[in-house]
């Protein structure tokens, strides 16, 4: 134990203590009792890591938590002259180490002045990465670097002998300051530290260095030092770097030399708990101490500012550079391009990039990835394209991730030429494999552009792939070859997909019947790419038919002679297709007949229906009972709208308004009849299911015209124009009865077409789409 009397002649000193709980407690010894029960005042207390400090007036401690007690070695001279003094006490106190003669010795950051009186403000706590590395290790300092920041001290006691006497000032902890020393003070601490010996018989265990692994204790100084340059020069990391030059400066009283501060300065790349404040910190202190920074020094800041980026930091350390007559390093240029790049001065980065390659500097493969990286955040694609193929020019290889992200981000922005070049260069040539959903993506970037080759590359590699090409894969290369302008590739692809069993749908001939819209391609024109693919012993799928007579529909809208148009391709139409032709065949026809008011038009597409045995679905009965009631003929309307009930159909919501609307106007039994049908009457939820599907499915070829008999109808399609379907939000609940009504009609429909095999729909007539008294006399004997 401790021998009171110690402890009573260090009253008023500077004293470390150490808990066991890990944490240590620099200040002023206030009072102590026959227990060691201590009251320190003005205390630095530090958390067991090592990594934290706060400021406190004073501190009561108990006798029993104490592990470590350090006191001044002036001290323990006193005390031991003391007891030479007095023979009967010499077994008494002793020397209790070294002490560091309260300068700081313990934990990293604790430095302490001699004396006593050091002033804080309140209680505040203090982020280690701004105090000095010097008083952060508790080095003597020297008398040109006595005025270090970080720790502010200010001592003011009295001392036996004049030549241990003196005051020093420091620095505040939280603050950057510097306290100026007198010539005189400084003068008499460097002669005090160069009298001071090494102890040579403690009677108190030095304590081991706080939050550093003991592996690292145990290691020789030249170790330390290697591991040190090895983890500034490998991964840098800043707890690794104090943990060493704690145990360095502090425990074994090295120098700091311009290697420690170059280690510390690199140690700040970390790129969690780096900053480059503190890099600022670091150098002015070098130079506020007479410690020149070499050019390794200032490049290891501007490695750091390549990670935390300041421009104000970097522009100074470069001017220091250029005023020192010291040239920038390669890696140099590649830190301080780094730092612009993330900085988002992409001009001023690709500037330095091109002065590197002026001056034969090779930009290395990890500056060039982070600057295609930043690129591609911008969405500058034109110069990620241009640096690439110059990367490519010179021999440079890129990583296949690289490339990867690229044509993903490339593909994402619909960028066809950085698309192309990467496909072509990596993919086609079986360096790169990208998924089969980015291939997709590319298909469609493809198809969106008109190129052709690149959706031939496409498909080539997802078959050399065993990727099973959908419908929608030859629907994008139909697109593609459309978008180019290529109208007969696109049919003979068609033809080929047919060729090869594949079942073509509506959408097969969409791209198609655009391009043919926005060019102004004639019926004509199209059908004698048709004929031609014929001649070329080509099987013409009959989607290729219907999507041309879909051109007619189109055209009728402006040309009511586009009707007698699409009846003469229909009626070459089996010299053509082979095979039936569907409904949606039929339906065009009558809807663009109904629309130009060409009654026979429409009569010739029943009767073709009726005679191949096609049967009509619900737009087929819609159709026809527009007709009617354009025509004014309610009888007709009413029996077609009967023949679809019972087939298990409903008019969709438009058309029920449409027929709720022409017949309010009409005092006919018939239009009574069908205006109060009970299947006209409005269903929440099935109204705005059929409203959505008519919304979908009906196309312009079925959209409400104008009629000339009788001559009250005839402004009619004016009041009757058509309504966008509006979009209801729809309940759990409404959307189960939709669903279930759906399926109702569909087994409904199933049961229909089942018993239409035996029985032939058209055996009915409803008695013709024109009043008998309209009919012209070679009318009626026709009929």
């Amino acid at each position: 134990m401790l021998p009171l009397g110690l402890l009573t002649a260090a009253q008023g000193h500077p004293m470390l203590v150490e808990l066991k709980n890990g944490e240590t407690l620099n200040g002023h010894l206030a009072n102590c009792d026959n227990w060691m029960n201590l009251i320190l005042k003005e205390v630095v207390q530090t958390s067991p890591e090592g990594d934290r400090f706060f400021r406190l007036p004073e501190v009561y401690v108990r006798g029993n938590n104490i592990k470590y007690l350090r006191i001044p070695e002036e001290i323990v001279e006193m005390v031991k002259e003391q007891q030479q003094n007095q023979p009967q006490n010499r077994n008494r106190g002793g020397r209790e180490g070294r002490g560091d003669r309260g300068r700081g010795g313990g934990r990293g950051g604790r430095g302490r002045g001699r004396g006593r009186g050091g002033k804080f403000g309140d209680f505040s706590d203090v982020d280690t990465s701004h105090v000095s590395v010097l008083l952060f290790f508790g080095f003597p300092m020297r008398k040109d670097n006595s005025a270090l920041h970080g720790l502010e001290m200010r001592r003011t006691s009295e001392e036996p002998k004049a030549q241990k006497r003196t005051e020093t000032q420091g620095n505040d902890l939280a603050g950057s300051s510097i306290a100026h020393q007198s010539s005189q003070q400084s003068q008499l601490n460097s002669e005090r530290r160069e009298h001071v010996s090494a102890p040579r018989s403690p009677s108190i265990a030095l304590p081991p260095s706080p939050g550093v692994p003991k592996n690292l204790e145990e290691r020789s100084t030249p170790e330390l030092e290697n591991r040190l340059q090895e983890l500034a020069t490998g991964s840098p990391k800043i707890l690794s770097a104090s943990q060493i030059l704690r145990i360095l400066i502090r425990d074994r009283h090295v120098r700091p030399e311009v290697r420690h501060y170059r280690a510390l300065i690199l140690a700040n790349s970390d790129a969690e708990r780096g900053s480059p404040e503190v890099v600022r910190q670091l150098l002015s202190e070098m130079e506020k101490n007479g410690i020149p920074a070499d050019s390794g020094t200032l490049h290891a800041a501007l490695q750091v500012l390549a990670v935390h980026p300041d421009y104000l930091l970097r522009q100074g350390i470069l001017r220091t550079l250029r005023d020192r007559w010291l040239p920038l390093s390669p890696a140099g240029w590649h830190y301080v391009v780094a730092g612009l790049l993330r900085e988002n001065q992409f001009e001023l980065a690709l500037d330095h990039i091109a002065h590197m390659e002026r001056k034969e500097i090779m930009v290395e493969n990890w500056l060039h990835s982070l600057l295609i990286y930043n690129l591609c955040d911008i969405q500058d694609f034109d110069e990620v394209l241009h640096q690439m193929r110059k990367r490519t020019s010179q021999g440079h290889d890129m990583t296949t991730e690289l490339w990867l992200y690229v044509l993903d981000v490339a593909v994402a922005a619909s960028h066809l030429e950085t698309t192309r070049y990467i496909w072509t260069q990596m993919v086609q040539l079986g360096y790169l494999h990208p998924s089969k959903v980015l291939c997709r993506d590319t298909l469609t970037v493809a198809a969106e552009k008109g190129d052709t080759k690149l959706a031939s590359l496409v498909i080539r590699f997802l078959s050399e792939s065993d990727v099973p090409l959908i419908l929608q894969d030859y629907e994008k290369t139909v697109e593609a070859h459309v978008n180019s302008g290529k109208l007969s590739s696109a049919f003979e692809i068609l033809c080929k997909m047919h060729k090869a069993g594949i079942k073509l749908e509506h959408t097969s001939t969409r791209a198609i019947f655009n391009y043919m819209v926005q060019t102004r391609t004639s019926p004509r024109q199209a059908w004698a790419i048709l004929k031609k693919l014929k001649s070329s012993k080509y099987l013409i799928p009959m989607e290729c038919a219907h999507v041309v007579i879909e051109l007619c529909d189109y055209e009728s809208f402006h040309d009511p002679f586009a009707v007698d148009e699409g009846i003469s391709l229909y009626q070459e139409l089996y010299t053509l297709c082979p095979g039936k032709a569907d409904v949606s065949v039929y339906n065009t026809l009558i809807g663009m007949a109904r629309r130009a008011k060409n009654i026979q038009a429409g009569m010739f597409a029943v009767k073709e229906m009726s005679s191949l045995g096609v049967i009509p679905n619900h737009k087929t009965f819609e159709h026809l009972i527009m007709m009617c009631l354009d025509a004014g003929n309610f009888e007709s309307a009413y029996r077609y709208y009967q023949d679809l009930v019972a087939r298990g159909f409903r008019p969709d919501a438009y058309t029920r308004r449409e027929i709720r609307s022409v017949c309010s106007e009409s005092s006919d039994q018939y239009a009574i009849l069908l205006r109060d049908h009970p299947q006209m009457e409005d269903d929440p939820a099935g109204d705005t299911i059929a409203s959505n599907e008519a919304a979908s499915d009906q196309s312009i070829s079925i959209r409400k015209i104008g009629s000339e008999t009788p001559p009250r109808y005839a402004d009619r399609s004016e009041r009757r124009m058509r309504e966008p379907p509006m979009r209801v939000v729809l309940s759990k609940e409404a959307r189960r009865a939709a669903s279930k009504e759906r399926r109702k009609r569909k087994r409904r429909l199933l049961a229909i077409a089942r018993a239409q095999e035996e029985d032939d729909w058209m055996d009915y007539e409803p008695g013709g789409l024109v009043p008998e008294d309209q009919l012209k006399p070679d009318e009626t004997q026709t009929s």
